[in-house]
């Protein structure tokens, strides 16, 4: 039982570091990311529902 305890806590700590890392290094918004001819997504802006 203390193995499979184990187990569980390495999961969650692996995917919360994980999903940190990915976060922080390989994110960017969508008008930085699709910058080709095919799609041209200009900045948004502020929030578009207008809060």
């Amino acid at each position: 039982m203390k193995a499979f305890l184990a187990a569980i806590a390495f999961a969650i700590l692996v995917a919360v570091g994980a999903a940190n890392f990915l976060d922080a290094g390989f994110q960017q918004p969508s008008h930085a990311a699709f910058t080709t001819e095919g799609a041209r997504v200009d900045n948004p802006g502020s929030n578009l529902i207008g809060n």
